[in-house]
């Protein structure tokens, strides 16, 4: 059976090249009574690029220009609405969006400059190979911006608020742009000033949810536990004096906990429970401040109970679990226990002590070292290998670029694991974001990592991206020596095994993998919006060394995907997806249909009913036939817990050799997560 036909990937070759190129027309209507004010800015015919949401569907956007203390503001304006409750009955859902958003009388005879009509919302897909563009652009120039810039600041430490406020909120939605995230810091500090205690509350919810680590985000995460704490009723402070100042403490966290069942039927054998487990995880981090160390205690651990083998207690992981110590004047920070690591090809995890000296506002140096962690190896501590390494962080670069530097030397058993170096650089303006990466072995002399992703926006909305993803498979280490051995260590490999024979062994071991998707998307209309991807992929194959088997080159492996995306089909907010898949491999072909909805039954309970058939030809004669149904379905309550549950049911029907096999899976899970 050949693995391809030329018609069917002629015919999805058109598909795709026809969505990336579609063109949509787009309309305007003006009409008068009642709008909102989004945002405002000084100057005139400022670019505006209206935030993408479905509150926002059939709407229009436009500009109208007003003096503020004798100078030219403009503001973005969304209407229309003949009634003031109608305007209002959306304003909350808009302040999500546009927190400083306000509603107006909007006369008859305003001068209006019609932007565009409100475009809909898309629902990015789980298994979407790429990264996608999430913050709007900026739309003031450099010097609008720093002369925005320069008057929030100076009002902020004036104490003039209310004047900050207008400023620090002219910036945030202006986009992204070198300012927008101290902006939105400060904003709702500014807030949080003037008593606007639940405005603040959601600008660092906001702030939070786009920018979730760093150092600033420590600081938003105890301004919010604080004002949410001051709501509650009093409790007895957690205080302990020091000579220059009172200590802080704040602690906060989530727990989280799901039942995972699974049944299956099988032909002439009956059923089987396969799967009963309760997954629970806990977050939890204490912040304790001091005029001049800054004291960090985290903890992240989960425990999977198996109800079918209550005997394996083996279960329980450490995630991250560390104890981190900063100074405030130099910005230096040590930090000692399990933790992760985000720069690099290889080491992810690490049982150690990393420390870190701010050089310049921007430039850090970090030193770090310890035993490397498999996370999904539930062993506590690997005896096998250590490493030490480096890394500086450049900050951003001529505005648009940022960068980093990163050496790591590890040991297994006594010899050489692997030796890399490498950096990552990342670009991003108005249009336009790029990632790269580059990791080089210098002991094994070979390429390990080799990445680069690119986003670009068109107008209209149009985005194309492209991934390309060169590495090792599995990642180059001296460690590869062990796989198809029997040895269970790189000592016990040794034994029998001279050093020379064992290097040589790894990079027998080691195949290289190419991966490269090309993707874009294409809005239709308002409501509807077509994506599409390809993904090619290629395994190289090894030769036959140490006891284990050659491998065949997997040739190359197609992927094809096409979306039809929907938002406010059947009810408001409302979102639908119409997939088609193609997937050509070494061992099958599979044609896939999926239907994908979700539906809001009110702002805080979703419902998402999923349905799904699969057609696979194996390339041994066999046929496979697959059909899923799931429902999911999620509440929310008060911003603090989430309630969810799902239950999906496969039907699987295989030909073959004359016979007719099949088996059915019942499976549901439920849970919840508390945040505190």
């Amino acid at each position: 059976m050949p693995r391809r036909t030329l018609l069917l990937k002629i015919s999805y070759t058109m598909l795709f090249c026809y969505l990336l190129l579609f063109v949509r027309a787009e309309a305007a209507g003006m009409a008068s009574g009642y709008s909102l004010v989004l945002a405002s800015a000084p100057g005139e015919n400022l670019a505006w690029q209206p935030r993408e949401n479905s509150v926002f569907d059939n709407r229009t956007f436009f500009t109208e220009q007003t003096i503020i203390k004798g100078k030219t503001w403009e503001r973005l304006c969304l209407g229309f609405f003949d009634t003031r409750q109608r305007a209002m009955s959306i304003l909350d859902e808009v302040q999500q969006i546009y927190p400083g958003a306000w509603v107006q009388k909007t006369a008859a005879s305003n001068n209006f400059t019609v932007i565009q009509q409100a475009t809909t919302t898309t629902v990015s897909r789980a298994n979407a190979r790429g990264p996608t563009t999430n913050a709007s652009q900026s739309q003031l120039s450099e010097k609008q911006l720093d002369s925005l810039m320069q008057r929030a600041r100076s009002d902020f430490k004036e104490k003039k608020y209310s004047s900050a406020i207008r400023y620090f909120t002219a910036l945030v939605d202006a986009g992204d742009h070198k300012y927008s995230r101290e902006a939105l810091e400060l904003l709702g500090l500014s807030r949080q000033r003037k008593g606007q205690k639940t405005q603040a509350v959601k600008v660092y919810e906001k702030y939070l949810a786009q920018h979730p680590d760093g150092e600033s985000s420590d600081r938003v995460r105890q301004r919010l536990a604080g004002l949410m704490t001051a709501t509650r009723a009093p409790r007895k402070k957690m205080t302990m004096k020091t000579v220059e100042a009172e200590d802080e403490i704040i602690t906060y966290g989530s727990l989280s906990q799901y039942y995972r069942n699974n049944r299956t039927t099988l032909d002439d054998i009956g059923s089987i429970t396969t799967v009963s487990q309760l997954i629970s995880f806990i977050d939890l981090t204490t912040l304790q401040k001091s005029a001049r160390f800054d004291h960090r205690y985290q903890f992240a651990a989960d425990h999977a109970y198996d109800f079918l083998d209550s005997d394996d207690d083996s279960e329980f992981r450490f995630i991250e679990t560390y104890y981190e110590l900063s100074y405030r004047k130099t910005g230096s920070s040590g930090r000692i226990g399990r933790q992760r690591l985000r720069v690099g090809g290889i080491i992810k995890r690490f049982d150690g002590l990393s420390a870190g000296y701010q050089i310049t506002p921007d430039m850090r140096l970090n030193f770090l070292g310890g035993l490397p962690v498999d996370i999904d190896n539930k062993t506590s501590i690997n005896k096998h290998k250590s490493f030490y390494g480096f890394t500086f962080e450049t900050g951003t670069l001529q505005k648009h670029w940022d960068m980093n530097l990163f050496y790591f030397d590890q040991k297994v058993d006594g010899l050489q694991d692997f030796r890399s170096a490498g950096s990552e650089v990342s670009y991003r303006d108005k249009r336009k974001s790029m990632f790269g990466m580059i990791d080089y072995d210098l002991f094994f002399k070979e390429l390990n990592v080799l990445q680069f992703n690119a986003n670009i926006l068109f107008d209209r909305g149009r985005t194309a991206y492209m991934n390309a993803f060169l590495r090792k498979s599995p990642l180059l280490s001296t460690s590869n020596a062990l796989v198809g051995r029997q040895e269970k260590s790189i000592e016990e490999l040794k034994k029998v095994l001279n050093i020379e024979q064992i290097y040589q062994l790894a990079l027998d071991r080691t195949a290289n993998s190419k991966t490269v998707t090309i993707g874009g998307s294409q809005p239709i209309n308002e409501k509807y919006q077509a994506t599409a991807d390809i993904t090619f992929f290629q395994v190289d194959g090894t030769v036959a060394s140490g006891g284990a088997p050659a491998t065949q080159d997997t040739g190359t492996d197609y992927y094809l995907s096409t979306q039809l995306v929907g938002n406010n089909i059947f009810v408001d907010r409302d979102t639908g997806v119409f997939g088609i898949r193609y997937y050509d491999t070494a061992p099958s072909t599979t044609i896939s249909l999926i239907l994908n909805t979700r539906f809001p039954v009110t702002r805080l309970w979703r419902i998402n009913p999923r349905l799904q058939f699969d057609s696979r030809k194996l390339t041994d004669g066999r046929s496979q036939k697959k059909f899923r149904a799931v429902l999911k379905t999620d509440y929310r309550y008060m911003n603090k817990a989430r309630f969810d549950f799902e239950v999906g049911y496969d039907e699987i029907v295989e030909s073959g050799d004359n016979q007719l096999l099949g088996n059915n899976n019942l499976y549901f899970y439920l849970g919840y997560r508390w945040d505190f």
